[in-house]
């Protein structure tokens, strides 16, 4: 089914009244009862339903005949995996304390120079002809599905390989960490990004000079990431390639094919989305 032949104005009125009609039935219902509500022929409820589940303002649910659900902005992510919900033990070496670390660059600083070397030397390194980066970290108030749902930089890129046919779709995650963050929680928060991703990794800015100051809580981040398949990438500048280190490796994982596409909807600006239309027609 497809919305031909509807206008734009009746389409966002159409949403709208669905939005509206889901809220006063208490933000959830099943299909057959939200229908019946709103009164509307299958023909104009699958389509607008289908759109807003792709622009992640809705989520899909179970019960007979299929449900949906509001996706509220005062959400927090509870589906956390057990790893993730591990504090940090005793004996887990504690992150670089601020006090004791000379010139640490903030998180946010790291993101665009990370970024400029992700388009250019990182992509080339790993062969990509189509791809984009993507800045998910800037994206102020806007809601994106709550905790450690938003990773700091993503890159999509779309791959040919010579003996296998079509197309290699990913989406690698970043977490970026400053010198003052060097923890295994790093490893966890790239870890919730990895159920709609097909690589993540943690990116720590270590200079070279507090190299030997982290080692301990370094090697802790290394052993959890292998553990669960995360990669690990350090740098003593950011904006030089030539200073990267991949310490661990991502593995490639297939996420559900639903998750990966509310990601995009919900993570990506509207102009990357666009771009990603333009690699699959």
């Amino acid at each position: 089914m497809s919305l031909e032949g509807i206008t734009e104005e009746s389409i966002a009125r159409f949403t709208n009244d669905l939005l509206s009609k889901l809220s006063e039935l208490g933000g959830s219902a099943g299909n057959t009862t939200l229908r019946r509500n709103l009164e509307w022929e299958d023909r104009i409820y699958w389509p607008i339903r289908d759109r807003l589940v792709d622009q992640g303002r809705l989520e899909l649910g179970k019960g007979k005949g299929g449900s949906v659900r509001l996706v509220r902005p005062s959400e927090q992510d509870v589906e956390t995996t057990a790893a993730e919900s591990q504090p940090l033990s005793q004996d887990q070496p504690r992150p670089y304390p601020i006090a004791d670390a000379p010139g640490v660059t903030k998180e946010d600083a790291l993101y665009e120079p990370i970024a400029s070397v992700l388009r250019d030397a990182w992509a080339k390194d790993k062969r990509y002809k189509e791809f984009l980066v993507e800045t998910t970290a800037r994206q102020g108030s806007r809601f994106t599905k709550g905790k450690w749902t938003r990773p700091d930089l993503v890159v999509a890129s779309m791959t040919t390989l010579l003996y296998v046919p079509g197309k290699l779709f990913d989406v690698t995650t970043f977490e970026v960490k400053p010198l003052d963050r060097i923890e295994v929680t790093a490893v966890y928060e790239a870890l919730a990004h990895r159920r709609a991703s097909t690589r993540s990794y943690v990116w720590m800015h270590i200079p070279d000079e507090s190299r030997e100051a982290v080692n301990d809580s370094l090697s802790a981040v290394v052993t959890e990431a292998k553990r669960y398949g995360i990669g690990v990438i350090i740098g003593s500048k950011p904006e030089d390639y030539d200073s990267w280190e991949e310490m661990v490796e991502a593995l490639r994982v297939e996420p559900d094919p639903q998750s990966l596409n509310e990601f995009i909807a919900v993570q990506f600006s509207a102009g990357n989305k666009e771009e990603l239309l333009g690699w699959l027609r």
